[in-house]
């Protein structure tokens, strides 16, 4: 087996964290409690939605490891399940770990015996039989990957034949027409079997000079959304107000029909359902899953609003509109007002994703602005709304917290290891809050309406990169500024984790964000990559070091730099430029896509849980937002922290 190949074998010893919020729910009145019971039920009731969006064999292999380790309708005795299918100690550890990761380290035969073994045998085997080559499948190295099925990758957003890129964009733009969404079938997550007919005039689409037909189909996913929504319907008679039963009422709309305006019309009460004491989401939400960035994957959540934590968020919001002054682009490239949002801390109850992120932002798009996707997609995080009706932040605090025992800390040189323990959380608490916050609520977008009016000055804004037309005392404050920045550049080094140097393919976006920063910041001098080498010279390890002189004295600068190029190709709409300057910038550095990510990959298994965080703070169209932490001026006066 390749190194290569060794990769997407179930980590050893995976860093599992236990969240702490039983204090929290036992402060709950018995209203609060059935509340968040029946959210909870919603939610997990999409849990074989995700498992389908993600790959073909999702939910079957599911099926399999539901069947394999359950005796009717309880979990079977898994002492008496591993004696009789004969596994030693290692193998049945293997085993056990696949379950929550990604192809077995167990063996074939030894995964059979346990199947066979099973006291559901009888719905286990066929299963097995059905699943067993493509659960161990290594090759083709492609499908090893979620992406484009045109590039050989695996995305269940597109079933059947493989679809190519031109394909998809005309797909795209004849759904954008509809309120709902040689022949393609555009699929619509619904309960509702039945929707709106179309003007076939309308469905007719041209791809490279040649007409195809779109046809639309309902009922995708309808025997999970039918659960969310019985669930849903029990959670409303426990709302502890009109905006709460109103969100609710709308989503069970939303999902019955596939229609986007009732889940942005349930969105809207959610935005207005201020400091709520136990919080939720739930729909199709994020779109980093799909190769194309454009559909959504199903999630939803329920919390507890930890007060004392959100207090100082709200000290935060309210220093929010002198903080943007001093982000770097300019008032011309800067949202004409800023829309104060509820900001509220949370520990997680339950939380049905394919990833776990650690801050939330949400804010709801005007109708105009809808875009139908394939499998249902609404997706909350418009810009216009931020000027319109604005937003919602949360952060996760009980995610923020959560570490395994026993992690080992990688990448940190020694002389750091303390300082970096002691602020970690702390910093990358200030990270996803001022992500959350100043990231997703701030930047103009240029726009012109249907009446040609524009929202900036054409006449007098100009284009910086051609020319044309708050917190505690100092030494912490430095403290947390530079382990912001120390925090950022091993992340970023750790991306090559999820870097694939055949296909040249980064498989996280995230990731690949924290990349570019990474790389941004050595190439103007404020952080490097020491490497320790044996007698042979072969490379044993390695550690991120950040000059915290130029981090506190030209940082913000810096950064400022990396922020502008990011926010004016954004507010300009310039995606040629955009996609060739994010292409450049998150491209590994010389010698990083070989031996260098040979020792992180060697090194993942040992390392502090930092993998729990996949999906957590930007994305690509964001960059930016994870880096305006350090323009934030050192003013002590300012205790928000």
């Amino acid at each position: 087996m390749s190194s290569s190949s060794s990769l997407y074998l179930a980590d050893l010893n995976a860093p599992f964290c236990g969240m702490e919020v039983a204090k929290s729910f036992g402060l709950l009145t018995a209203n609060e409690k059935k509340y968040t019971h029946w959210i909870n039920k919603a939610s997990w009731a999409g849990a074989r939605i995700i498992q389908e969006q993600w790959s073909p064999q999702g939910t079957a292999i599911y099926d399999l490891l539901i069947a394999v380790f359950s005796d009717g309708h309880r979990l079977a005795d898994l002492q008496i399940l591993k004696e009789k299918s004969g596994l030693a100690n290692e193998d049945w550890e293997a085993l056990l770990q696949y379950t929550a990761q990604i192809i077995p380290r167990i063996s074939s035969d030894h995964f059979a015996a346990v199947v066979h073994a099973s006291p559901s045998a009888n719905v286990a085997v066929p299963l097995w039989e059905k699943l067993k080559e493509h659960i161990y499948a290594l090759t083709p190295t492609a499908s090893l990957l979620i992406g484009k099925p045109s590039n050989g990758h695996v995305s269940n957003y597109y079933p059947g034949d493989v679809i190519t890129d031109d394909e998809v964009e005309a797909v795209q733009r004849a759904s954008e027409k509809l309120e709902s969404v040689d022949k393609f079938t555009l699929l619509v997550a619904s309960a509702n079997k039945t929707g709106p007919t179309f003007n076939t005039n309308d469905l007719e689409i041209p791809v490279n000079g040649h007409p195809l037909l779109l046809t639309v189909e309902y009922g995708d996913f309808a025997e999970p959304l039918a659960k969310a929504i019985l669930a849903l319907n029990h959670a409303k008679q426990y709302a502890a107000n009109h905006h709460q039963k109103s969100a609710l009422e709308n989503y069970v709309k939303s999902f019955q029909t596939g229609s986007i305006e009732d889940h942005k019309e349930g969105s809207k009460h959610w935005v207005k359902d201020v400091a709520p004491v136990v919080e939720s989401y739930i729909g199709f939400i994020e779109s980093y899953v799909d190769p194309y960035g454009s559909r959504a994957e199903w999630e939803g959540f329920t919390a507890i609003v930890n007060k004392q934590l959100s207090a100082k968020y709200n000290t935060l919001v309210e220093n929010a509109p002198e903080l943007i002054k001093v982000l770097p682009w300019g008032k011309d490239y800067e949202v004409d007002a800023f829309r104060r949002p509820d900001f509220t801390a949370l520990e997680i109850v339950n939380f049905a994703t394919g990833s776990i992120p650690a801050g939330i932002n949400v804010s709801i798009s005007p109708p105009s602005h809808a875009v139908v996707e394939l499998n249902y997609c609404q997706i909350p995080n418009y810009y216009e709304v931020r000027e319109s009706l604005g937003f919602k932040n949360v952060s996760l605090t009980n995610i923020l917290s959560a570490k395994a025992p026993g992690e080992k800390l990688t990448f940190v040189h020694p002389d750091d290891i303390e300082l970096f323990n002691k602020w970690d959380s702390k910093a990358f608490e200030v990270q996803v809050a001022n992500h959350e916050l100043l990231g997703h609520g701030t930047g103009k977008l240029f726009t012109e309406d249907a009446n040609g009016k524009f929202n900036f000055d054409r006449d007098n804004t100009i284009n910086p990169l051609t020319g044309n037309k708050v917190y505690a005392k100092k030494s912490d404050v430095e403290d947390i500024q530079y382990v912001s920045f120390l925090l950022m550049t091993r992340a970023g080094l750790r991306a090559l984790e999820y870097y694939d140097p055949i296909a040249k393919k980064h498989l996280q976006a995230h990731m690949q964000a924290r990349m570019g920063i990474t790389k941004f910041m050595i190439q103007q001098g404020l952080a490097k990559l020491e490497e320790v080498r044996d007698e042979s010279g072969s490379l044993v390890d390695a550690y991120i070091r950040v000059d915290r002189q130029r981090v506190l004295t030209e940082g913000q600068e810096v950064i400022g730099k990396l922020l502008v190029e990011l926010q004016v190709r954004k507010s300009i709409a310039d995606g040629p430029g955009s996609k060739k300057y994010y292409t450049e910038l998150t491209t590994p550095l010389a010698g990083w896509d070989g031996s260098i990510r040979d020792l992180v990959v060697k090194k993942r298994l040992i390392d502090d849980g930092y993998s729990r965080y996949i999906d957590l703070i930007l994305a690509p169209q964001d960059l930016r937002t994870n880096i305006l932490i350090v323009l934030m001026p050192l003013s002590p006066a300012k205790h928000v922290y």
